[in-house]
């Protein structure tokens, strides 16, 4: 019974794979709105420059947004007794004050860099939750670059946060995780090393039909890696996968399949040798959800290739 569901959802992207490559669109998603969250630690000033570079190269907006934590600093003054709710307010404003300069030296900061590199920008303040409201602004936005470690939480918390792993169960916007230190060559001088990974879920499928709707063949060199116990499935993805991105306009440099965890092979042979790498993400909660989601949290542990996550 296991066998048969497994070659089921088999079945289901190589179906998608075939549809994918018949029926090429009409006109790709160019990127020209960037939200780029932001908050005070080393990943934002990395995450900066990564997204920079994309807004040159496709002369697109980059928002800079950052969130007044409400309900953290609420959760973070104990209870007291009732005669004490005076006592309670007044730490309570002291963190939001403190919060509100922090947010002020963020934008000002931001709008400097955006300025000197040249490019078009907005700021914009929100209160409330981070990961809620950052995926509500995302909607709205072709492309969201963050940390792959965030600390939205910095009123409250000097430790990271779990924003990037909420977002990624439930936005349909396409983010990209960078590490702390990384310097992306500029699509426009160098062409950017892309690692595609094929696995037997349909989110890879979309990770690729993404990629291609954001990349520009010129710009990149990309490689395709399957995860797949079963060399032949692997071979035909694989193929499918190179003739749907040869139809658009992309060259295949390399292709190679694996029965290792897939985590554990990238970081053998190919971490340091990328500058990004695409990867779907199942959200469906359950038996098969576990392989990819295990990819990308065990990137987020090494820290040191920027993830375009579909």
């Amino acid at each position: 019974m296991l066998n048969k569901i497994i070659v089921n959802r088999f079945d289901y992207l190589q179906t998608y794979l075939m549809i994918l490559i018949n029926n090429e669109p009409e006109h790709f998603i160019v990127i020209k709105r960037i939200l780029l969250p932001l908050d005070t630690s080393p990943y934002t000033d990395s995450a900066m420059k990564f997204a920079a570079k994309i807004a040159k190269h496709h002369n697109a907006e980059i928002t800079g947004l950052v969130i007044l934590d409400i309900p953290g600093i609420e959760k973070s003054v104990s209870p007291v007794p009732l005669g004490a709710i005076y006592y309670t307010e007044q730490p309570d404003q002291e963190k939001k004050k403190e919060a509100e300069l922090h947010i002020k030296q963020l934008l000002d900061k931001f709008k400097k860099f955006c300025s000197e590199k040249g490019i078009r920008h907005k700021e914009a303040q929100l209160q409330g939750s981070p990961s809620d409201r950052i995926l509500a602004e995302s909607i709205y936005y072709d492309a969201v670059v963050m940390g792959l470690r965030t600390f939205f939480h910095f009123e409250t918390s000097d430790k990271p946060g779990d924003s990037l792993i909420k977002l990624l169960d439930n936005s349909v916007t396409p983010i990209y995780a960078v590490p702390q230190i990384y310097d992306m060559p500029s699509p426009d001088e160098k062409k950017l090393k892309i690692l595609l990974t094929i696995s037997d879920f349909l989110p890879s499928a979309r990770a690729i039909q993404r990629f291609v709707q954001v990349a520009t063949p010129d710009t990149v060199e990309v490689c395709l890696i399957a995860e797949v116990k079963d060399e032949n499935s692997a071979e035909f993805n694989l193929n499918q996968a190179e003739l749907y991105l040869q139809s658009h306009g992309f060259e295949v440099l390399k292709k190679e399949w694996t029965d290792r965890k897939l985590s554990d092979h990238i970081d053998e042979f190919y971490i340091g040798k990328v500058d990004i790498l695409v990867i779907g993400n199942d959200v469906k909660k359950g038996l098969f959800s576990v392989s990819v989601n295990e990819v990308i949290k065990n990137m987020i542990k090494l820290n040191r290739v920027p993830l375009l996550i579909g």
